[in-house]
């Protein structure tokens, strides 16, 4: 080797021991990764905020479906308390808000040892910002819950 290469050659170790430079490199490699955890912890956030919304939703839903004096009374009263939960404050589209009310009783008296209603309350959550993670654009959220019914309570025509 020649006095001019090793000249070259030493300029550069002395280069590399400097360090200048590492960060840039370091930078450009944890920059993505960072990004990504971030977004993670946001996906992560939403989730389990919307399944908390979820779940409220569904308890006082199925808490005002109990009130009910019909079977119709009572899925209007669960609507009604499962759109007021998830307005403005929730990350649902108002339009995919959907409530089913199962094992609300014919008219009559409710049979010994009382009978439950219970509601499930769904909807669909904006996660487009996630997609890089593997989201899908919406997500569909449910939640449900049980109320027991007053065994004291006229559920007739009648009443």
């Amino acid at each position: 080797m020649g006095r001019r290469q090793a000249g070259r050659v030493q300029a550069l170790l002395s280069r590399l021991r400097d360090g200048r430079g590492s960060i840039s490199v370091e930078l450009v490699v944890l920059a993505p990764a960072l990004a990504l955890l971030l977004l993670l912890i946001g996906a992560g956030g939403r989730v389990v905020e919307a399944q908390g919304h979820m779940d409220g939703a569904a308890r006082d839903a199925a808490r005002a479906a109990s009130l009910g004096r019909s079977s119709f009374q009572a899925s209007q009263f669960a609507r009604q308390a499962a759109v007021a939960d998830l307005g403005s404050t929730s990350w649902c589209a108002p339009r995919s808000i959907a409530v089913l009310v199962r094992g609300y009783p014919a008219a009559g008296p409710l049979p010994t040892g009382g009978a439950d209603v219970t509601v499930m309350v769904s909807c669909e959550v904006n996660m487009s910002p996630f997609g890089p993670l593997g989201f899908t654009a919406h997500m569909r959220f449910s939640g449900t819950a049980v109320a027991p019914l007053d065994p004291f309570m006229c559920r007739d025509v009648t009443c």
